[in-house]
């Protein structure tokens, strides 16, 4: 009993791409770091602030959230038989990753304003 886009190569795909993408951009984070002083708050919100970081932290917020959802996912349908309990974990997995996602993009958007 599977559903489509569910099993096999789509989510498979998606944690490379999202892996992949988050190396880049935290590797292109700590090169950024160092070289312009990203360490006080003033230079982090202006750094934010401007669009294409802001975008580019955007997807990565995405990605991580979505990157944590397929791996937890997988992992609670492996190891949790109960039906009852799968439901239930994996329906707070989803409320905390939803909430974590929310308040990250309500942050980019406040650096904007």
């Amino acid at each position: 009993m599977s559903a489509a886009g569910l099993q096999g190569l789509r989510p498979w795909l998606v944690q490379r791409i999202s892996a992949a993408y988050i190396a880049l951009f935290l590797v292109y984070l700590v090169m950024t770091t160092f070289s312009i002083n990203l360490f006080s708050a003033a230079n982090w919100r202006g750094w934010v602030a401007w669009p294409g970081h802001n975008i580019a932290m955007g997807l990565f917020i995405i990605s991580i959230l979505w990157h944590a959802w397929i791996g937890v996912r997988d992992v609670i349908l492996d190891y949790v038989g109960n039906v009852f309990s799968r439901l239930l974990l994996l329906t707070l997995v989803a409320l905390v990753l939803l909430g974590s996602g929310l308040w990250g993009i309500r942050a980019l958007i406040l650096v904007m304003s």
